[in-house]
């Protein structure tokens, strides 16, 4: 018997469903034990939304910002650079999503940019008093 609600298949006559707890016996007057219908899509799932696969310089810019924490300006550079292609990309667009995934590319790599950079002139300064 499958659930009405949740779709589980559950052993014949169980009182409850074992995924939701949907009470079966009532439903199975009323649906049978066949198997549910496939679910209607609406138009897009939460994944989408956290993974901007359709903005792949947003989501790029993401993760090389994030390993910018390592390598410095050597993926900061890149990360601020697409994180503006990606967030030109999600406004253009808005199904592509992304934005805030842009966004980190632009701040985390323009700080380790920086960050970088300032660490470089103070090396040279310090190697240029010994």
């Amino acid at each position: 018997m499958f659930c009405p609600r949740c779709g589980t298949q559950n052993p014949d006559g169980s009182p409850q469903c074992r995924q939701c707890g949907c009470l079966l016996a009532a439903a199975s007057t009323m649906v049978g034990s066949s198997p549910p219908p496939p679910p209607v899509a609406t138009g897009g799932s939460g994944i989408d939304v956290i993974i901007p696969y359709k903005n792949s310089a947003a989501l790029t810019a993401y993760y090389l910002a994030v390993f910018s924490l390592a390598c410095g300006a050597l993926l900061g550079i890149p990360a601020f650079i697409l994180g503006i292609v990606g967030l030109k990309a999600a406004n253009a667009n808005p199904n592509a999503h992304g934005k805030v995934h842009a966004w980190i590319g632009i701040i985390l790599g323009g700080l380790m940019t920086l960050l970088s950079l300032a660490v470089l002139v103070f090396m040279v300064l310090a190697m240029r008093r010994a």
